[in-house]
């Protein structure tokens, strides 16, 4: 699995890392230089030279020169990391480099004679430890892999021998293609020259030439690496030599004694000794990504990676008397309460009291209002399936009595009404299509009556009401293509029938490149046309991008994190282009339900990344859509088993002991946002609201490549902040012109490590956990923002005032200025 280290893929690359486990495939030669650390476990290594194989273990490290062939295998839990260095790339380093071969084979030598051996290990961790915590490739990172280079050419290199395997390689390149294609066949110099048009002379000296076997030998190595890979399965030695080439067990026998020195049973025997048992052989996802490069980093220069960085001014010069832009805050429309059940929760009801008076939000979006836990449906004692709105009431009741609108997904089956219940999450709720569609249309349409006679026409025509789920769950096997049609249009026709002013939201789809245009195709056919276009993200990101192993579990869908930052912002854009080619550009656009990620034990939604990350989509989204949802109130969502901790990492605003979060006050400070855009940019927006200025700073840093594929290696239960992107303090130097004279209060309000988030207060108490109610309560208190208040005149001549604030990365602050 690669992880790239050019900044545009176009490019040809110059060098980048890549990771290997057992059974991936690894060719016999390659043109690259490769350095290679073992980071776990144990592996077998041949090369020709020696015609030996030795056993590499943890932390050795080796070089596999370019075009030199080897075979490379590792046991059942091993993993190594490669550096791959282009010829290119090292040719413009040191023309002469390319000349020499390079003799680094630490496992030749004894744990006294590392020394030489440990500096590369240095370099090689500095080189990898600067590739994930940056962005692209910089001339730092070149620096680092120029670094490697030299120290192989300095302690390795043999310079008393001269190589010219490459100058001419391109002739021969087509003849290796096709060996490496047709080497389990009978395959000869002479079918070769007729597939090639090249002699067999020609084809014969070049495989000494460049690889320093003849063409047979070469041709029996592939055949021994196909065949090492099948050795330890259940065919027979005439069946592995048959499928990997070889003409007869007997030649089968000869090549291994020949090359490896051992017999196949005995090649057999070594790699089932060297197995753990099956239980041992799973890898396990946080445990491994934790510890899998403790191995390499622990080589690294730590002075390094503790140098303060540069920092960053911003000068920023705001005309108070200038036109002043509207800005309505479309993001506190919508608030995620979670499931429907959620609601009647006693903890969560106060928690959203406490967010409609401190921010206050138009709808409150719930999901899975049909599902088994509201006791919808379900069969009596004596079988009959029953219908009881009680729940269903009690969460519309308690929504409408903190003066906000129900926004109400028609999602989850009731089991009773499952026509399968072919996937469940881990909290009670049926995904399925129904076994009757007009049984499901009786149910949605007794279901609005209901509605409509309890609340009043007038009331649910300011609900929001979405049909169906999104049609994402097709692509997992919920329904078909053509049972999701069904099922959202009879619901949106039902929803209708009440009445036809009723507004209706949909699809809420995550992969809207895929879904949206077949949805609004279908809705032209089935005329059921939302009155809302939605659509949900969660930070996912195409695990192809990077190439680096996701350690995945099994409480949450196997997603990497984006790489990219502004991906809310390109989503937006996207959407809208669609929006026009299909002639509805003018449709409101919500974004329904969002997070970070799709990972509810990311450590880092405790912190204070958390807030960093809603100043900063907020902010920068807030206008180009008419509704933000965040996704949820409380820790506690039971789509994963409960966690004994209390900062698990969890999607809340609110633990799931009523403790805020930095993302619960981000959510309060943005709160007071005013209706008039006074300037924005990168890192700020300042807004004024009758008498008063606001301004909202922020310095957001996006995770680092390996923990968006989840590898813990710089995360703990306490140390949280390792696994970002290094970015730069930022100085805001901010001059308000055109201020009337006379005395201003300043108040400045501040979501840091030392104040205003509660994860990192539960940190300087000593990590309690369990926690008892007083200390519960004084982290209550504590998750309070810092606060400052100051007075500052305004001279009447210069009608000046200066903000001044310097933000630590991931620091958030706001700043009120009024006048006395």
């Amino acid at each position: 699995m690669e992880i790239c280290m050019e900044e545009q893929e176009k490019k040809p690359r110059e060098f980048w890392f890549t990771l290997f486990r057992k059974g991936e495939e690894r060719p016999l030669w390659h043109p690259e230089l490769e350095i290679v650390f073992l980071m776990k476990g144990t592996g077998k290594i041949y090369f020709m030279d020696t015609k030996r194989m030795y056993t590499v273990r943890e932390e050795d490290i080796f070089v596999i020169n370019s075009f030199e062939i080897s075979n490379f295998e590792l046991e059942e839990d091993a993993i190594a990391l490669s550096l791959f260095v282009s010829l290119r790339f090292a040719a413009d380093v040191d023309p002469e480099f390319l000349q020499y071969p390079v003799n680094c084979r630490s496992y030749f030598h004894s744990d006294g004679k590392q020394e030489r051996f440990d500096r590369l290990r240095r370099e090689l961790a500095d080189t990898f430890q600067e590739q994930y915590k940056s962005r692209n490739v910089s001339l730092y990172s070149k620096s680092k892999v120029i670094a490697v280079l030299e120290e192989l050419s300095r302690y390795f290199s043999k310079k008393d021998q001269i190589l010219d395997r490459r100058s001419r390689f391109e002739s021969i390149r087509a003849v290796v293609n096709y060996v490496q294609m047709h080497y389990k066949e009978n395959i000869t110099l002479e079918n070769l020259a007729q597939h090639t048009y090249l002699s067999k002379t020609y084809i014969s000296r070049s495989f000494t030439k460049y690889f320093g076997v003849c063409f047979t030998e070469y041709v029996t190595l592939l055949r021994l690496t196909a065949a090492g890979k099948m050795i330890c399965g259940e065919k027979t030695l005439a069946e592995t030599a048959y499928e990997s080439g070889f003409p007869n067990a007997n030649a089968m026998i000869h090549a291994f004694k020949h090359h490896y020195g051992i017999t196949p049973g005995e090649y057999r025997k070594q790699k089932l000794q060297g197995a753990e048992p099956e239980a041992v052989q799973q890898i396990v996802g946080q445990e491994e990504s934790r510890d899998l490069f403790v191995s390499l980093l622990k080589y690294a220069d730590r002075a390094v990676e503790s140098e303060q960085t540069p920092e960053k001014i911003r000068n920023i010069i705001v005309d108070t008397h200038s036109r002043k832009q509207r800005n309505i805050p479309h993001w506190h429309r919508i608030l995620n309460a979670g499931y429907a059940r959620c609601v009647i929760d006693g903890t969560i009801q106060r928690e959203l009291r406490y967010l409609q008076d401190h921010v206050g939000f138009e709808y409150i979006r719930v999901k899975g209002i049909l599902g088994d836990d509201m006791c919808f449906m379900r069969r009596d004692m004596n079988g009959e399936i029953v219908t009881n709105y009680t729940y269903i009431d009690e969460v519309l009741d308690f929504i409408l009595s903190v003066n906000a609108k129900p926004m109400l997904e028609f999602s989850e089956m009731p089991e009773v009404l499952a026509e399968e219940p072919v996937f469940r999450s881990m909290r009670p709720g049926c995904f399925s299509a129904p076994l009757s569609i007009e049984r499901w249309r009786s149910v949605i349409q007794n279901l609005m009556k209901h509605l409509a006679d309890r609340y009043g026409i007038q009331k649910l025509r300011t609900w929001l009401f979405a049909p169906w789920f999104a049609p994402d769950f097709i692509k997992i096997g919920l329904c078909t293509p053509e049972e999701y049609e069904e099922i959202y249009a009879t619901s949106y026709q039902e929803i209708r029938a009440i009445n036809e002013n009723l507004l209706i939201v949909g699809p809420g789809t995550i992969d809207y490149q895929k879904y949206l245009k077949k949805f609004l195709s279908m809705c032209r056919r089935r005329q059921c046309m939302p009155d809302i276009i939605t659509f949900r993200s969660f930070a996912s990101g195409n695990e192809q991008d990077d190439e680096l192993k996701l350690i995945g579990n099994n409480e949450s869908f196997s997603t990497a994190v984006s790489a990219d930052e502004n991906l809310i912002k390109h989503a937006v854009k996207s959407i809208r282009k669609i929006l026009k080619e299909e002639g509805i550009e003018q449709y409101p656009l919500v974004l329904e339900e969002w997070s970070n990620n799709v990972w509810q034990r990311d450590l880092c939604n405790d912190t204070c990344y958390k807030s960093a990350y809603l100043f900063k989509n907020i902010l920068e989204n807030n206008q180009s859509l008419n509704a933000m949802g965040y996704f949820a109130v409380n820790d506690r969502l039971d789509e994963v088993p409960p966690s004994a901790s209390t900062f698990h990492g969890g999607f809340g605003l609110f633990t799931k002991n009523d403790i805020p979060k930095s993302a619960c006050r981000a959510l309060e400070l943005l709160g007071q946002m005013g209706d008039k855009l006074l300037a924005k940019g990168d890192g700020y927006f300042i807004t004024t609201r009758e008498n008063e200025i606001q301004i909202f700073l922020y310095n957001y840093c996006h995770y680092d490549l390996l923990y968006r594929y989840r590898h813990l290696v710089n995360m703990s239960k306490t140390e949280r902040y390792g696994v970002f992107v290094e970015k730069r303090r930022q100085a805001f130097f901010i001059r308000l012109e055109h201020m009337e004279s006379g005395r201003y209060e300043v108040r400045r309000y501040g979501i840091t490590k030392e104040g205003g988030s509660s994860f990192d207060a539960w940190v300087k108490m000593g990590a309690p956990d369990p926690m008892d109610e007083e200390e519960k309560e004084l982290l209550r208190h504590a998750s309070y923002p810092r606060y400052e208040r100051q007075q500052v005149e305004v001279n009447p001549e210069e009608g000046l005032l200066n903000v001044k604030e310097n933000l630590e990365p991931l620091d958030v602050w706001m700043v009120k200025i009024k006048k006395i």
